[in-house]
């Protein structure tokens, strides 16, 4: 599916709606699929969480609905040399306190993000390239890498900037409980009840074009059902993630206007590559193997085969989405139009299977996600009758996230459901996803299947280093051909992100996965 524009139908569900939507009042109500993790800007930035927290604190740099960077704090940025950047800041502005905003915030935020630890993750690795940081002046600072350095700008666009004065003394339960979440976001943070509701009250202080909405209140409702029908009843105006076997029905109906983007995450199976005896593993007589068939490149590319990727697209996403042959969306900076198209070939996979020692196939567990991704569930269903079709006897475990996210943390599991949103270029993904684990260095700090391959490192490696966009694109390209030859990770499709909401509203759909109030007007 190429990028679409945002698209609008609407519905009448009769007896579901019954009266007339109302008109829109000062408030928004939002529904999302998950909650935040954390108000804490340097803990756990998922997509979801940092899309809520945008709305409190500014980053140097934005990205818009496209992907593209814009200035925000930051008015502009630049290589002085391989290894220098300057960053001139926007003046004249304050947090939500009344404190001015200037270069020893960046750098207070910098050196913050190091130091924060959290179970869910943190923002690290987007300071992680950084040896140095000069406060030239208020307005002014001078951030140095050890080595050149491209993709700081993108990492800046990944880190919110908090107070020095507040959060200098603030850990992250301050932040948790508001009386640290202080920033220069459109909106202030009025209260946060972890799986109730986050409230947010407009910012008097904040320094663009005033949002919309006097206040807005997000709501996590994990069920799609349930968000579905919270929208249906009036009881919240816009929800995120729509179930995609309702999307063709409410494009035909008029009291409600869908809105749909090309997504930026594309998903994919992850295999444990790593340990010699997988944990979830069997013969068919239920007894471990003595060796892990996953580190054969041979079952992992029979895995991809048995994998009929378009009926997944059409059936479980309903059209909603695209198929992947590699592990970030195609037109990311970085993408390869090298790489084969993904094949659906049942034999090839049975006979490269008997080719590995495995003709009888064996047995493994599936794990994935229940409600964190689009249609998780229904993909590892349908995934794992595929998987069995060619001998690879395989259950489905779809787990509430909690649980999920704890296996991926422990490393628990022989093959999993995953995946990866790039923000404009695909570096990121190579990074953290299929570099191989090198804590000392922030890499592979996503990479859950312990995947390593020496070739993929040093592409990676090289590509993080080269300034020139065009070597960089040439690397990337390579990296991802490699890592996609050697079936690092089992690519599958990308879905589209699909929202909805009450007649008379309308929302700005993006690449981006976050739910934005700001991107959501009355419709006037």
């Amino acid at each position: 599916m190429g990028r679409m524009a945002a698209g609008i139908a609407g519905f009448t569900m009769g007896a579901w709606l019954g009266l007339a939507a109302p008109a829109l009042a000062a408030g928004l109500t939002v529904a999302l699929q998950t909650d935040a993790t954390s108000m804490d800007p340097h803990v756990a930035p998922t997509f979801t969480t940092a899309a809520l927290q945008d709305h409190i604190y500014g980053s140097l740099i934005s990205l818009d609905p496209e992907l593209r960077q814009v200035p925000n704090l930051a008015l502009r940025w630049q290589a002085v040399d391989a290894t220098r950047w300057l960053v001139e800041l926007r003046p004249g502005v304050t947090f939500s306190d009344g404190r001015a905003f200037g270069a020893e915030d960046v750098a207070f935020s910098l050196r913050r993000a190091t130091l924060v630890r959290h179970a869910a993750g943190t923002a690290a690795p987007y300071v992680k390239a950084i040896t140095g940081i000069t406060v030239l002046d208020p307005l002014r600072l001078e951030l140095q890498t050890e080595t050149p350095y491209p993709q700081l700008p993108l990492d800046l666009a990944r880190l919110r900037i908090v107070s020095a004065a507040v959060g200098e003394q603030a850990g992250t339960d301050a932040f948790n409980r508001g009386e640290a979440a202080i920033g220069t976001g459109p909106y202030v943070l009025r209260g946060w009840t972890p799986g109730e509701k986050l409230e947010l009250a407009r910012n008097p202080r904040f320094w663009g074009e005033a949002p919309e909405w006097d206040s807005v209140t997000f709501r996590p409702i994990a069920s799609d059902a349930a968000r579905l029908a919270a929208l249906l009843s009036g009881s919240v105006d816009l929800i995120d993630k729509v179930p995609t076997p309702d999307v063709a029905r409410l494009r035909r109906e008029p009291q409600v206007a869908v809105f749909a983007h090309e997504g930026n995450r594309t998903m994919f199976l992850v295999p444990d590559t790593a340990r010699e005896v997988s944990p979830f593993v069997t013969g068919h007589d239920g007894q471990p193997l003595p060796a892990n068939p996953l580190r054969d490149v041979r079952v992992r590319r029979a895995i991809s085969l048995a994998i009929n990727r378009k009926a997944l697209v059409e059936r479980v996403l309903e059209g909603e989405g695209s198929v992947a042959n590699q592990a970030a969306p195609v037109g990311m900076f970085g993408g390869s139009a090298a790489i084969p198209a993904a094949e659906w070939q049942p034999e090839a996979a049975r006979a490269l299977l008997a080719e590995a020692g495995y003709p009888q196939g064996f047995r493994l567990a599936l794990h994935c996600s229940n409600g964190r991704y689009v249609a998780d569930r229904a993909t590892c269903q349908a995934l794992a009758q595929m998987l069995t079709r060619i001998g690879i006897a395989a259950t489905a475990e779809a787990e509430p996230q909690s649980v999920f996210y704890t296996r991926m943390s422990r490393f628990d599991a022989s093959l999993l459901l995953n995946g990866w949103g790039s923000i404009g270029d695909n570096l990121v993904v190579l990074r953290q996803a299929l570099h191989s684990v090198d804590a000392a260095r922030g890499l592979g700090g996503f990479n859950r299947g312990r995947y390593a391959n020496a070739e993929l490192d040093r592409l990676t490696d090289a590509a993080a280093r080269t300034i020139d966009d065009g070597e960089r694109s040439r690397l990337q390209q390579q990296a991802m051909e490699t890592a996609m030859a050697d079936v690092g990770l089992v690519p599958l499709y990308t879905p589209a992100w699909i929202w909805a909401g009450r007649k008379g509203l309308r929302y700005t759909a993006g690449f981006d996965e976050g739910t934005f109030a700001t991107r959501a007007t009355a419709g006037r």
